[in-house]
């Protein structure tokens, strides 16, 4: 379809309105308002379908992984034998699906407090969400925040795989009180992974995600990765744990099982995420 053609823009808006990205669809695919938030899908000619959430892109298919990928990955391959993993958010199923590259993994508990996410997502991304319903799989809809308070002692790795900070349904996301409620369902050798947003066009937003999450755990790192369907296309992640360092656990055997099912995280990745630009590493140490 040539370009002339495509009449249809989306336009996301950052940096309290002073930046934006425009996107030409090709075709709008769906659009719903749920009980919680207004749900979007579009095709774009060099993207792929693209899942926007309150008018903030969540994910496109061409470039998902470099995000799903990291938020996954460096929590499971810094845990020594991750066998129960909660994922609070992450309703399009991308992260599940990353976690059950682990052969070690034996349970996965998916709170997401939007059912439609789920069901979009299982429609229009269904290489996404390929493994949202698998037998180890359990499905929670509710409050995430609500749902981890309930739980101690039970899970090996928690990854926060929510909508951005302080925004919509992912707000209650980000205090000390919910982080203090995951670290006590954790396990004493549990790993926390967290999005964090970007240095560059929500760095306070950032720094809040930093500072809470510091009141509950005494090992907390940042770690970056290049995810280029985000504004900036740079983003920052926490790793957080009551006493494991976020260094690459086991023998090799660990990460050449995964071999052809990962397309950014590798080993030298892991190692190299945590290292960061002087002017973040700054920022990090007034926090």
């Amino acid at each position: 379809m040539a370009k002339e053609n495509l009449p249809f823009f989306f336009e996301e808006v950052v940096a309290g309105g002073n930046v934006s990205t425009k996107y030409r669809l090709s075709k709008i695919d769906f659009s719903k308002q749920s009980p919680i938030q207004k749900i979007d899908v579009f095709s774009t000619p060099d993207l792929g379908k693209v899942l926007v959430m309150d008018g903030m892109v969540q994910l496109n298919e061409r470039w998902e992984f470099t995000y799903h990928e990291m938020i996954a990955h460096i929590p499971l391959f810094s845990h020594p034998n991750p066998e129960s993993a909660l994922v609070i958010g992450g309703g399009d199923g991308g992260t599940v699906r990353e976690i059950l590259k682990h052969k070690s993994i034996k349970k996965v508990d998916l709170v997401e407090i939007d059912p439609d996410v789920i069901k979009t997502c299982k429609e229009y991304f269904p290489s996404v969400a390929s493994k949202i319903m698998d037998p180890a799989v359990s499905i929670y809809n509710e409050d995430g925040k609500n749902f981890v308070a309930k739980k101690k002692n039970e899970y090996d790795v928690i990854i926060v795989d929510s909508t951005d900070p302080y925004k919509g349904a992912g707000n209650s996301l980000f205090t000390g009180e919910f982080y203090s409620s995951c670290g006590e369902a954790l396990k004493d050798d549990g790993v926390i992974s967290v999005q964090a947003e970007n240095p560059v066009y929500d760095s306070k937003e950032m720094e809040r995600c930093f500072r809470e999450i510091k009141k509950a755990f005494p090992i907390v790192k940042p770690y970056v990765s290049f995810v280029p369907m985000y504004p900036s296309g740079f983003w920052v992640f926490v790793y957080a744990s009551k006493n494991i360092d976020p260094s690459f656990k086991g023998d090799e055997s660990r990460i050449k099982g995964l071999d052809g099912t990962l397309i950014y995280y590798n080993r030298k990745i892991h190692d190299a995420a945590f290292v960061l630009p002087s002017f973040l590493e700054r920022l990090m140490s007034l926090i």
